[in-house]
């Protein structure tokens, strides 16, 4: 009995937002993960638990990709929490259920974010979203709902 119990909730345990694993990177596996897929867009979301808009915004993220809306569109967290923080940030994932790449990046003093996108001032929450042929789209606000977000994206996806 013990180990059906065991099988079950190990099978279930995705659904139910208990093995969203947060993984800690450099800036150079950052770029990497960013690297445009000539298969499925990439929506990628520049957070931190101390920032009220983003922790408010990503919620909508979340909604976005429970109803598949964008099934292809891979959704990508990155928070930018500080290390010692990182507890903060797995609490977080596992109240909001968040699932997706989940990143704590690792890259103090933020010389990367030029790299990244030189419009960018560095202010969170920062979105961007990369299309398969490479073009990029950034929201430099926070989104004031799911359907502004879905909006952003179905924009830049079907232009």
């Amino acid at each position: 009995m013990k180990k059906l119990l065991i099988m079950l909730i190990i099978s279930f345990a995705p659904a139910l937002g208990i093995s969203q694993e947060l993984k800690i990177v450099s800036f150079p596996e950052l770029e990497k993960l960013l690297a445009t897929d000539p298969e499925k867009p990439k929506l990628i979301n520049f957070w931190a638990t101390w920032c009220k808009p983003c922790v408010e915004e990503l919620p909508y993220f979340i909604s976005a990709k429970e109803k598949n809306a964008l099934p292809d569109l891979q959704f990508i967290y990155v928070s930018l929490d500080f290390l010692s923080h990182t507890n903060k940030v797995k609490e977080m994932i596992q109240r909001l259920a968040m699932s997706g790449h989940l990143l704590q990046l690792n890259a103090p003093g933020g010389e990367w974010i030029d790299t990244i996108d030189k419009n960018w001032s560095g202010a969170i929450p920062y979105t961007l979203l990369i299309l398969p042929d490479g073009e990029r789209h950034a929201a430099y606000e926070p989104f004031e709902n799911e359907a502004a977000l879905l909006n952003f994206i179905n924009q830049k996806i079907t232009h």
